[in-house]
């Protein structure tokens, strides 16, 4: 029995051990809510980010799509009445 004794390993666990890994857990935890903090806006950042690339690359696409029918249509009634 004594052999069991010596080989295990003894763990002194204090108070104040307990209290630095509080401290430790709690500045964690205020580290993590600063970051999350950051985030609160996310969706209407995303939403100004998804405005700027629809005025940028798909309003202009689909101006340019819609003159483009109306002048072809535009110019295929004039020629159907003029061949009449």
């Amino acid at each position: 029995m004594p052999d069991e004794e010596t080989s295990q390993p003894h763990v002194r666990v204090t108070l104040q051990t307990i209290y630095d890994k509080q401290l430790d857990n709690e500045m964690l935890l205020v580290r993590t809510l600063e970051r999350l903090d950051g985030l609160s806006d996310l969706p209407d950042r995303l939403r100004s980010v998804e405005t700027k690339q629809a005025e940028m690359f798909w309003v202009p696409k689909v101006v340019l799509a819609s003159l483009t029918a109306g002048v072809t249509g535009l110019a295929t009634a004039v020629f159907g009445l003029m061949v009449k």
